[in-house]
């Protein structure tokens, strides 16, 4: 079964009418909800959600079945396949004929726009910025679908391992520098990136006891990456997405495809670390054992290494 993708915008001829048969269509489907809003009081709630990692929230929360909408993301091509996905930020349009009750954003400057039109069709609409760390995040997300009782019990799972990772690091005197590359950083560009600040590489990176080299050279975000840039960041390990690693080359030619990886420590030693995709872009429900697999990782595979 392939997921639903959903795909809503203007037509030419709405444009060329100056909107008129954009605004009757939105006005019909914003009657239709109305009428069945007013029929079935009491429905189930229907969310729609700007970012992939509230989705695997949600869904470890028991409420990926209230779930209406959702970014199309690889870590899902299995799972809730009933769920309409999308590729570009749903219209107002999208929201209403989803039904939407409940619309959670993750990405502050890019979603304040949707969250603002869903509240003007009397849609309840939250950021919860992806930026936060996981368990403030796993909290907040459960007040507003009222699964508190389940976050703590998934919270307590992840300090678990958070404190385990912690002892792994305290135990090794070295913070390795790690660089995270992606195929997928940069959005459609194609560009192979590198995760600096304000990403979940980052925090995961660092909790786990290394040295993020991508936001030591001042990187924000994704961004490209320049093979001077790699050689002066001088990784000694490199972290991948285990479903992006055949784009950068396999666990063989990722060497030679990233540019400049080649003249790293981390080339020289063969020192690559793979994790599951999820826990490098989300920082999510598998917090706690990213870090405390890459905190492994790095205590084992990477001390003895040296530029």
């Amino acid at each position: 079964m392939e997921p639903q993708v959903l795909e809503i915008a203007p037509t030419r001829r709405d444009r060329r009418t100056g909107g008129a048969q954009w605004f009757i269509r939105m006005l019909s489907l914003w009657l239709l909800v109305c009428a069945s809003a007013y029929a079935g009081e009491g429905d189930a709630r229907r969310i729609a959600v700007m970012d992939p990692g509230h989705v695997e929230i949600l869904q470890a929360l028991g409420a990926g079945g209230e779930l209406a909408l959702m970014p199309e993301d690889p870590s899902f091509r299995q799972s809730l396949l009933d769920v309409t996905r999308y590729r570009r930020l749903p219209t107002p349009e999208g929201l209403l004929a989803a039904g939407t009750t409940l619309v959670i954003g993750g990405n502050p400057g890019r979603d304040a726009p949707i969250l603002a039109r869903a509240e003007s069709l009397s849609i309840e609409s939250h950021m919860v910025s992806r930026e936060r760390p996981a368990l403030e995040r796993i909290r907040r997300i459960a007040e507003l679908v009222d699964r508190q009782a389940e976050a703590e019990i998934l919270i307590e799972t992840i300090q678990a391992r958070y404190a385990d990772a912690a002892r792994v690091v305290a135990a090794n005197d070295a913070s390795p520098r790690v660089l995270h590359v992606s195929s997928s950083g940069a959005g459609t560009t194609g560009a192979v990136t590198a995760a600096g600040r304000s990403t979940a590489a980052h925090g995961l990176i660092e909790r786990a006891g290394g040295i993020n080299v991508g936001a030591r050279a001042g990187l924000e975000r994704y961004q490209s990456l320049t093979a001077e840039g790699v050689i002066a960041m001088a990784p000694q390990a490199v972290l991948v997405s285990d479903l992006e690693l055949s784009a950068l080359g396999g666990r063989d030619g990722i060497w030679r495809q990233v540019p400049g990886l080649a003249h790293t420590p981390a080339s020289r030693h063969e020192r690559l670390i793979v994790l599951p995709h999820a826990a490098v872009k989300f920082d999510a429900v598998a917090s706690g054992d990213a870090t405390l697999a890459l905190a492994r990782a790095l205590a084992t595979d990477v001390t003895d290494a040296s530029p």
